[in-house]
């Protein structure tokens, strides 16, 4: 998630009623960031932090009032883009100085959130939903560079996913390695015969096999 994105969920996290000082340092420290707010100023940051805990009290108390919707969502982003403002935002990080980039993300935050409440119940779930807490994150291989987990499905391991793949191409190979190694104890790969050939990537079928890797059929 993109800087304004992180500080909107934690204000969120905590108008819900989760304690996380994780939400509360992102929260705070993009305050005294937008007001310029030396951290060894004490008195400043006693000021700020009475401000933001007034401004929670305010937006606990709309999501209290309103359940997970479209609607709601939108009011929610809404107030708390408006106690951050936007302008101090823009001062504050000079990233979204680009043309109307921190305008972008705002809707971006919104229209995600709207997605979320639409499909939730309370605000947890919502924020969960957000975050696809429980979701399995599809990437391409390019995309899982720099990443691990516990479990990697291979969704299609056939002539049809590979098609830039071509036998005894080290670079095709290198980036099979690339995604195998996203794994941190088990791969799995699936492959369906209706719908594509395994005759291009054959030698990753038979560096498979020499490792050890049993096929079992399914169905």
């Amino acid at each position: 998630m993109d800087e304004a994105s992180c500080v909107a969920l934690a204000a969120l996290c905590l108008a819900s009623g989760q304690r996380s000082a994780a939400a509360w340092l992102t929260l705070s420290g993009a305050v005294y960031a937008i007001r310029e707010i030396d951290e060894e100023d004490e008195v400043q940051r006693g000021r700020a932090d009475r401000d933001l805990e007034g401004f929670l009290e305010e937006l606990k108390l709309t999501v209290r009032a309103h359940a997970p919707t479209s609607e709601s969502a939108v009011q929610i982003a809404h107030q708390i883009f408006e106690f951050l403002d936007v302008s101090a935002i823009k001062r504050a990080f000079p990233a979204y100085l680009r043309n109307d980039l921190l305008e972008i993300m705002i809707e971006g935050f919104s229209s995600h959130l709207q997605s979320a409440a639409s499909e939730t119940a309370t605000w947890l779930d919502c924020i969960n939903r957000y975050l696809g807490t429980n979701d399995i994150p599809l990437m391409t291989v390019h995309k899982s560079k720099g990443l691990e987990y516990d479990t990697v499905f291979f969704l299609g391991l056939d002539d049809r996913s590979w098609w830039s793949h071509t036998p005894r191409n080290p670079e095709g190979i290198a980036t099979f390695f690339v995604a195998l190694s996203r794994a941190k104890q088990r791969a799995i790969f699936m492959f369906c015969p209706h719908r594509g050939a395994r005759q291009n990537v054959s030698e990753l079928y038979q560096l498979l096999t020499d490792a050890g890797v049993e096929e079992t059929g399914i169905g």
